[in-house]
């Protein structure tokens, strides 16, 4: 509702009023969508592939989006006939949501293409979270339907730490500074969604060490040397980028403003390693 509709205030922020909807305000049968989330019962069709994502915490918060693959709808926004941004009004601890190219809207429910979901598919997922860091949030699948998403793995992309989790099988959950993110997060649905650069070797193979006067120790192991270290807060900023060419290198952290980081480190065999640590 507008900010200028007329309202009755009830008690502190809640206030009441009549919404009216008249037959005028039907969506036109060739542009409906009033399929998306029903279930096609004729003989011969199949449901239509449809996921619903929420994020949780473990203060209480709840939110979820949901995106489907219906016929009419397009990779672009199709404005309401399809597509449901998320009131820009609304307050809440954590919100997800879906980012549409061109866009700069977030969305609660996303249309795309009927036969666009392939291994290739990429989904922009957004959050945004009013929490502090010691808050744990949750991502999971409420539930889906459609052949292609029963039949095939669902795995989430976490950009800032370079990890691939199979979201089907269990629920991922992570940590984040107060602000709105839009590029952390994809859901996908190709075990190879990491690059060869960024494949993730067993942490223990690098070793970080909190020392005294803000100095931050890396050690790696198995006859391997560091080529780079990229440090990064915890809003995915990067603060630092040091090259290398031993296998224990020490660098002078003075600039971070959380004792909390993630560090980036390249190995000498190419490979890269992304681990959370503190500094003393």
């Amino acid at each position: 509702m507008s900010n200028e509709a007329p309202a009755i205030q009830e008690t502190g922020d809640v206030y009441t009023s009549d919404v009216i909807f008249r037959n005028n305000m039907r969506v036109a049968s060739a542009t409906a969508n009033s399929q998306f989330f029903k279930n096609r019962n004729s003989k011969g069709n199949t449901k239509p592939n449809i996921f619903w994502v929420n994020l949780t915490s473990n203060q209480g918060a709840f939110n979820q989006a949901a995106v489907g693959y219906i016929d009419g709808a397009t990779a672009n926004f199709d404005g309401t006939y399809f597509d449901a941004p998320r009131p820009a009004a609304v307050v809440t601890s954590a919100i997800v949501y879906t980012n549409i190219e061109g866009s700069n809207k977030k969305f609660a429910i996303q249309g795309k293409a009927e036969h666009s979901i392939n291994q290739d598919e990429i989904i922009s997922l957004g959050f945004k979270t009013n929490t502090d860091a010691s808050t744990l949030l949750t991502l999971s699948i409420d539930h889906l339907e459609g052949n292609f998403l029963t039949e095939n793995a669902m795995f989430l992309k976490d950009n800032l730490l370079n990890t691939l989790h199979d979201l089907s099988a269990s629920d991922y959950t992570f940590t984040s500074q107060v602000g709105e993110f839009n590029s952390r997060f994809e859901i996908v649905f190709s075990a190879n969604a990491l690059s060869t650069e960024d494949v993730i070797l067993d942490s223990k193979v690098l070793k970080i060490i909190g020392l005294d006067n803000d100095r931050v120790q890396f050690n790696v192991s198995n006859n391997l040397s560091i080529k780079t270290v990229t440090i990064f807060d915890l809003l995915g900023r990067q603060l630092y980028r040091f090259k290398a060419t031993n296998p224990s290198e020490t660098y002078k952290l003075s600039n971070l403003s959380s004792a909390v980081f993630i560090a980036k480190v390249e190995l000498s065999n190419g490979a890269i390693i992304t681990k959370k640590a503190i500094k003393k």
